[in-house]
């Protein structure tokens, strides 16, 4: 990049000085006891090496002054002493004329080619000429040049007695023979020709020096010039002034103001050239500064993502990226140290994941199959047996319109696909995809469709058509009810969309309990399934629970008692590995003889630090102390366990209608490690109840409720399990057997809820506006707005807890999880970029 400033510096020296801005003062070359203010890099080393340069030139031009004084002593000397003899020294000029040699031939400059007749004097001039020849010839640098071509205008040439030859006076014309205009033509062609070459030499030595090629290309051009000039005028003063010649002082002074001249217009060609150069390596300067600071940016810049990998990357990963970091910091500061011109690559950007949604489909969920018992002792597939004479189970669902009052189509099917059922009218897919405002007629309404389906005993596939790209609300709900029997009891079960994880809380394997857990594929592809289950002392060896495989279509019954045996209180988390399945467990008891209750338990939220339970009913204070007389575990209980190997510290509040319920546990709380635990509600009044459980590590939580007054009539139990909040809107079926309320609670905030109840016809009724207090439970009826009440529509502020309890007149009791609001189809995640 140097040589590519200093070229430009050279061809800015020959522009037109008002071409050129005006540069800010700088030191004057001349100056060489005072350094000029560098104004970059570049332009400090060439003013110093012209500095150098110009050095040089004025110790020669005081070395040729030095000489020029001395010849001229020696000179007044010897005509001092031959001023007696110039009387017979004109005579001898008169007949010597032809043989004399012409006095330009004494110029080194002049080529012109020898006389025939030639004096022994003239033997100097000869090696002149020869000298000069040389040096015209050779490559020596343009200040040697110089200095050889003024030392030859300085010193004239010596014939053989010693005197100079151009100071001597002539008193002849004769002395010297006139030249053609031709000859006069070549004298002065070689001396143009020499300042041709001493530009060229100069201009080639531009490479090695290229500060000092400007001006000693001026200096080189100059002395070729004043050595050409003398030379010519030499000729014309001998031809024309043969008679009347100047003096020899007078000749000496104007040899004087002729290179005083060269010297004022070399002084001048060189400060034009420096101010030039000066002002052009500003204007660099100036750019060099806006990339330097452009460069100290980026560097900036590289050293604030360095700082920010370092702080953020794991510590799998922290090394390399301090490593390349740093090696990016250390290639900016190169960038910015060297005053590269040249911009760097731009880096490729990379935006960041984000998750794309893909056009709804069908929204799917399953339900679970119902409640069967055990053929054999070690059956793995629980039967259905008819030990009972009144045995109901039925799924009901409810599938809402589109504004336009378009009802979209439902079906029930086995999870292979077989075996379906419609429940609604499918509408054609290109209709479907049309979202739609209004009716054909342009009016605008809502309507549903409830559907009711009696035995469909095995688990069944529930799916739901979009409309306008977008999911339909709607949900289904098994509900089953046994009035005698092994099996008998009031259980309910939602329909739940596949997943992941599942977890399950408070389940019993103890005397008389027993508990199977459904597992089911509705996708097309191959689960892999891991069971870890927890009981009151920690985790239970499971290693043939750890790779289940459940191929698409495919359903599997687990009995937990024969992996944990004879336990109060087990939590189990069920894990997939490639397709998403659907957990339920159902759980029933007998009291020697006596049913004591059955359940399809609900799964808890995720493990978290809050667990919220809504919908927890306790029975009458006199009912619970006569059930458990003899039996004290028929009491509601509550169960939480602890996921993580560290335990946890929890407490208990208790949320009713007018806020949080005066409740006595014990101060200090806790659940081993991997553990459950449980802790008495019995203390608790009758009536609905949230529980809210608040734990210093990630727990699950779910309450065991009971219905029943005399121990030896059949009792009824359900289980309440943590939920999730409701986000958005959604539809849920009431129960075919039983009367079905709803319990929303708010904990933070407050909240509210409109509630639309459906009516057996499909048909909407008038939304009903609920209010929650922050810390409080409330309990909503459907029959208050609707004898026929088949379903209720929530839309929520995403800050509600809802959960289903339903209740029947046979002492029996079930609870069910109010769905979350339809999906359709998952989002998948898109890298965009490099």
């Amino acid at each position: 990049m140097s040589d590519e400033k200093n070229v430009n510096s050279a061809d800015s020296a020959d522009k037109p000085v008002e071409q050129v801005p005006a540069p800010k003062p700088v030191a004057k070359p001349e100056d060489t006891t005072q350094s000029p203010q560098p104004v970059s890099a570049a332009l400090s080393r060439a003013e110093q090496k012209a500095i150098k340069a110009k050095a040089k030139v004025d110790a020669k031009l005081e070395k040729a002054r030095a000489k020029e004084a001395q010849q001229r002593a020696k000179a007044e000397a010897k005509t001092a002493a031959k001023a007696a003899q110039q009387d017979t020294q004109d005579k001898q000029d008169a007949t010597s004329k032809d043989s004399a040699k012409p006095a330009v031939a004494s110029t080194p400059e002049a080529k012109t080619e020898p006389t025939k007749e030639s004096d022994p004097s003239d033997s100097n001039s000869d090696a002149s000429k020869t000298a000069a020849k040389t040096d015209a010839k050779t490559d020596a640098p343009s200040e040697a040049k110089a200095e050889a071509r003024e030392q030859s205008d300085v010193v004239p040439a010596q014939d053989s007695a010693g005197v100079s030859s151009t100071d001597q006076p002539v008193t002849s014309s004769s002395q010297a023979e006139p030249k053609k205009p031709v000859e006069e033509k070549k004298s002065a062609t070689p001396a143009d020709d020499n300042a041709e070459k001493a530009t060229e030499a100069s201009e080639s030595s531009q490479s090695g020096s290229p500060a000092v090629a400007p001006a000693a290309a001026t200096t080189a051009a100059a002395a070729s010039k004043d050595s050409a000039e003398p030379a010519s005028s030499t000729s014309v003063s001998k031809e024309t002034t043969s008679t009347d010649q100047e003096p020899e002082n007078a000749k000496a002074a104007k040899r004087r103001r002729k290179l005083e001249k060269i010297r004022v217009a070399e002084a001048a060609k060189e400060e034009q050239a420096s101010k030039a150069q000066a002002t052009e390596a500003h204007v660099d300067s100036k750019a060099t500064d806006k990339q330097v600071s452009a460069r100290r940016k980026k560097l900036d810049k590289a050293r604030a993502a360095a700082s920010k990998d370092a702080a953020t990357a794991s510590t799998r990963k922290k090394t390399g990226a301090v490593l390349l970091s740093l090696a990016a910091v250390l290639a900016a500061g190169a960038v910015v140290g060297g005053g590269s011109l040249i911009a760097p690559k731009a880096a490729e950007k990379t935006l960041p994941a984000a998750v794309t949604n893909l056009p709804a489909g069908d929204a799917i969920s399953i339900c679970a199959p119902t409640p069967q018992l055990l053929k054999g002792v070690d059956g793995t597939d629980p039967q259905f047996t008819a030990g009972a004479k009144d045995v109901a189970s039925n799924l009901r669902s409810v599938a809402v319109s589109d504004l336009a009052k378009r009802i979209p189509g439902s079906s029930f099917a086995n999870l292979d696909g077989s075996s379906q059922r419609s429940l609604t009218d499918r509408i054609a897919e290109a209709d479907a995809a049309e979202a739609r405002g209004s009716d054909d007629a342009g009016q605008t309404g809502r309507s549903s469709k409830i559907s009711t389906v009696n035995d469909l005993d095995k688990a069944q596939m529930y799916s739901l058509q979009p409309l306008g790209g977008l999911a339909s609300e709607g949900s289904a709900l098994r509900s089953y009810q046994a009035k005698d029997g092994d099996l008998a009891g009031l259980a309910t079960s939602t329909c739940q969309a596949p997943a992941s994880n599942w977890r399950f809380t408070g389940l019993q394997t103890s005397t008389g309990s027993t508990s199977l857990m459904n597992l089911s594929n509705p996708t097309h592809t191959t689960a892999q399934i891991s069971v870890r289950l927890r009981g009151p002392e920690g985790l239970i060896d499971t290693p043939t629970l750890q790779s289940i495989v459940l191929a698409p279509g495919e359903s599997r019954t687990l009995v937990l008692g024969g992996y944990a045996q004879n336990m109060d209180s087990v939590s189990a988390e069920v894990t997939s590995i490639g397709g998403k399945i659907t957990a339920s467990v159902q759980q029933a008891a007998l009291r020697g003889l006596t049913p004591s209750g059955v359940d399809m338990v609900a799964a808890n939220a995720s493990a978290s630090n809050t667990q919220v339970i809504p919908g927890v009913w306790i029975d009458e204070k006199s009912n619970v102390d006569a059930l458990s007389k003899d039996d004290s575990s028929l009491v509601p209980q509550l169960h939480v366990s602890a996921t993580g190997s560290s335990g946890a510290g929890y407490k208990v509040k208790v949320l009713g209608k007018d806020g949080e319920v005066a409740a006595s546990f014990d101060d200090n709380l806790a659940v081993a490690s991997n553990a459950t635990d449980i802790q008495s509600l019995k203390q608790l009044a009758g009536g609905y109840y949230t529980i809210v459980v608040e734990s210093d590590a990630p727990v699950t939580a779910s309450v065991r409720m009971v219905r029943g007054s005399d121990p030896k009539d059949s009792s009824d139990t359900a289980w309440a399990a943590s939920s999730n909040v409701l986000a958005g809107t959604q539809a849920m079926p009431l129960p075919a057997n039983g009367t079905g309320k709803f319990a929303l609670a708010a904990v933070d905030s407050d909240s509210s809820v409109e509630a639309t109840v459906v009516s057996k016809d499909g048909k909407l009724n008038k939304s009903t506006k609920l209010e929650i207090n922050a810390g409080s439970s409330i309990v909503f009826d459907p029959k208050s707005v609707a004898d026929d009440a088949q379903a209720v529509i929530f839309s929520t502020d995403a800050n509600t807890y809802i959960g289903q309890l339903t209740l029947s007149s046979e002492r029996t009791i079930a609870w069910a999880a109010m769905p979350q609001a339809n999906a359709g189809r998952d989002g998948i995640v898109v890298n965009i970029g490099g």
